[in-house]
């Protein structure tokens, strides 16, 4: 039996804690024992234990820079590494890349591999921060056998910055459940509609992601108000939980739109909201790949989203949904406006977006692809499956 630790920061359904899941379920139980190391308190905890996979929770393994804690989370997962036999360890993001990576190492764990969903380096953070982060990503990279990016613009970025040697990258794309994203019929969604007391005929703008400032929630509500002023029977649908939501429903209560926002909070029927929506938006200020994108895709319907990280590996500007610049709340209006006003486009986009959703976008194809790095690095490292 091979046995695999992932090792994910917060243990919240986020687009990282749903790829990370969906590698786990999908491995060969056979084959594979898997767990997951995270931070404690979390619905991807529940998620994973309800699919009988084990989870080792420490208290310490926080997001936020905290010398101390970081240095206690270091020390408790080497150690815990040290006292069990894991063939492979599976880092994931930015925190829990370095930290695992490094304690994986110390701890002599055979075969090491990190997924990058995105760099902590972007242009939102400060310069020291930068700094500070491309660094570790430079030093964690020697310490893992393969480097697993989301998608070609993160390569492109890594390279560019050079955090990884060009040897260790793997491609693989972030998988979605193909089956459970797919065009409703016309009756299905309304139906769907009423359920959530919006009306047959409104234009429903939608957003599926945690409430974290990175996201971009704020310039969406902003871009909403110019919105309703041109097109009054319009609604935004704002789909997640996270820290920020006191500040957004503030904010939308400020600008007198409390009647045309609704917040439906974490839903487990991702589907079964798009469904409502005309037209998906991400206007995040950095972004992996967006996960969420794929799966509006995936069910016909346009996008507009920021230019930013793995996007554009997704959305061809002008053919399936229009690309903005982050923060740009004018351009953000003005995609929105096209689409919404015209309705054989946003049919058209639609249209275009399932196409672009191949079966390189599936979770089957991500696990099997994910399963042959594990094979090629054990077997480097003269480990047989099964032994």
């Amino acid at each position: 039996m091979i046995n695999v630790l992932h090792i994910h920061t917060l243990p919240i359904i986020s687009g990282s804690g749903i790829n990370t899941f969906l590698t786990m379920r999908g491995m060969d139980r056979s084959v594979f024992q898997v767990e997951l190391a995270c931070a404690p308190g979390g619905r991807l905890i529940d998620l994973v234990r309800d699919h009988h996979m084990k989870v080792r929770t420490f208290s310490n393994l926080i997001q936020p820079l905290h010398p101390l804690k970081d240095l206690s989370a270091l020390i408790n997962l080497t150690s815990f590494l040290k006292k069990r036999v894991y063939h492979v360890v599976h880092t994931h993001n930015s925190k829990a890349g370095f930290l695992g990576r490094l304690a994986a190492r110390l701890a002599g764990v055979p075969v090491i591999i990190h997924t990058v969903h995105g760099f902590a380096f972007h242009d939102q953070e400060p310069l020291w921060r930068q700094f500070l982060f491309r660094n570790f990503e430079r030093l964690a990279s020697r310490w893992c056998d393969k480097t697993i990016f989301i998608s070609q613009p993160l390569i492109d970025w890594a390279l560019k910055e050079r955090v990884v040697d060009e040897d260790k990258i793997i491609k693989i794309y972030s998988g979605i459940e193909l089956d459970q994203f797919r065009p409703v019929a016309d009756a299905e969604k309304k139906r769907i509609r009423r359920s959530w007391n919006i009306g047959e005929e409104e234009s429903v703008i939608g957003v599926v992601s945690k409430l974290w400032e990175g996201k971009g929630h704020a310039v969406l509500i902003e871009a909403f108000r110019e919105f309703k002023k041109e097109i009054k029977d319009a609604r935004l649908v704002i789909v997640g939980e996270g820290y920020i939501y006191d500040d957004l429903t503030n904010l939308v209560e400020r600008l007198g739109l409390s009647d045309s926002v609704l917040f439906t909070g974490f839903q487990t029927d991702v589907s079964g909201i798009i469904a409502t929506f005309d037209v998906a938006v991400l206007p995040s200020f950095f972004e992996g790949m967006g996960r969420v994108l794929l799966e509006a895709m995936a069910m016909e319907k346009p996008v507009v989203a920021s230019r930013v990280g793995g996007i554009p590996d997704l959305v061809e500007d002008g053919v399936n949904g229009f690309l903005t610049g982050p923060g740009d709340t004018r351009g953000l209006l003005n995609a929105m406006k096209k689409i919404l006003s015209d309705k054989k486009l946003g049919k058209r986009m639609g249209k275009e977006g399932r196409k672009k959703i191949s079966d390189q976008f599936s979770a089957e194809v991500m696990v099997k692809s994910i399963n042959k790095v594990y094979n090629e690095c054990l077997s480097r490292k003269g480990i047989r499956l099964g032994s």
